[in-house]
């Protein structure tokens, strides 16, 4: 079969993406962490709007920070 031009073969199926304000009230549901931890979490960040593998990845590297 003919390909077409500009169109991949693979699909690449991209994952939704929330408000940081949606993300933080559903927190227990996305990192299993209370709200003030998430928000703590998104301190750092200047994103409007993540996905919920970034959400997740941004609370573990909160976790992991030391305390000084």
């Amino acid at each position: 079969m003919a390909e077409r031009k500009g169109v991949s073969k693979g699909s690449v199926t991209s994952s939704p993406t929330y408000s940081v304000a949606e993300i933080i009230n559903n927190s227990e549901a996305v990192a299993g962490v209370k709200p003030e931890v998430m928000a703590g979490a998104f301190y750092s960040t200047d994103k409007e709007v993540l996905t919920v593998k970034e959400a997740q990845d941004l609370v573990q590297q909160f976790m992991k920070k030391k305390v000084k």
